[in-house]
């Protein structure tokens, strides 16, 4: 059975991930493992500051571990989300920060995928204090998917993953597939370039990208779709507006383009506009079948 990680801190964009996340596992058969990170702070030898003596942990702890019992029974009451049935739904309380719990949970236990919700105005929702959730997409080796606070779930009938026609994507689109089989999606490879597709020439990049794809990934209902734009964050959000998607993929190959998406700049319009699930995977260039 897979699992699925998702760190919350009750605000209403981590309460949207978890109900994503509910009903992604309904659909592939998941479990999921809600964490709750704690602040602990030490005692400091300085006069007039005020620290929890460190023995109070254990109270803390048994308190948040309450809540997190409470929530849970909250969702499952919830008509909305119980239905047809409801997913096995464990919980911890963690200290550290996002990046911190995430490694620690991964190296006790083995999760599919993390998912996490994604704040307004594309700014990533700090989930913890002192702690900033970009960071966990930075080093993890796992799928991440970003829920915008506004993103209704529907059933994953297209999922659109950007490519730039690197042999190491096989990875990923053969992860995607096997992640998401049971919605039987089509899998749109988009590659967004600022030029016109040459994918006529039997022996160009994107048709041997393409071929190898073939060979070495056995799931029939992968296309292919050339965007002709001046810029990645142009093409990808024509595709999310136009693309009829309901999940948009791609590799964190490019860390200034997730910064400029994630934090705002020149493209906070495409990140206001994105209202799709945003599927983060790890390269792995590792190559598979050749």
């Amino acid at each position: 059975m897979k699992k699925i990680l998702v760190p919350i801190d009750y605000s209403t964009y981590s309460d949207n991930a978890v109900h994503y996340a509910i009903e992604i596992a309904k659909k592939i058969n998941a479990e999921i493992h809600l964490c709750h990170g704690l602040e602990v702070s030490e005692l400091i030898p300085m006069a007039g500051i005020m620290m929890w003596p460190t023995e109070n942990f254990s109270e803390i702890k048994e308190d948040s571990d309450k809540d997190l019992q409470k929530y849970i029974d909250k969702l499952k009451n919830n008509t909305l989300l119980s239905t047809p049935y409801f997913p096995n739904i464990t919980f911890s309380s963690e200290t550290g920060s996002v990046k911190q719990i995430v490694d620690k949970l991964k190296g006790e236990q083995h999760f599919d995928l993390v998912i996490m919700g994604l704040a307004g105005a594309g700014k990533l929702q700090r989930f913890f204090l002192g702690s900033n959730s970009r960071d966990v997409i930075e080093k993890t080796n796992i799928p991440i998917l970003l829920v915008p606070k506004a993103t209704v779930y529907r059933p994953l009938k297209k999922i659109a993953f950007a490519t730039d026609l690197n042999e190491s994507d096989l990875n990923s689109i053969h992860a995607i597939a096997r992640l998401f089989c049971l919605y039987d999606p089509e899998i749109l490879l988009a590659h967004v370039a600022n030029e016109f597709s040459d994918f006529h020439e039997p022996r160009s990049k994107s048709n041997l990208f393409l071929n190898r794809v073939t060979c070495n990934i056995n799931y029939s209902k992968i296309y292919y779709r050339h965007i002709n734009a001046t810029n990645v964050e142009e093409g990808l959000k024509w595709l999310a507006e136009n693309g009829q998607v309901d999940m948009l993929g791609m590799i964190h190959r490019h860390p200034s383009m997730f910064a400029r998406i994630l934090e705002g700049s020149h493209t906070q319009k495409l990140a206001q506009t994105v209202h799709l699930p945003l599927l983060v995977m790890p390269e792995d260039k590792t190559l598979i079948g050749w």
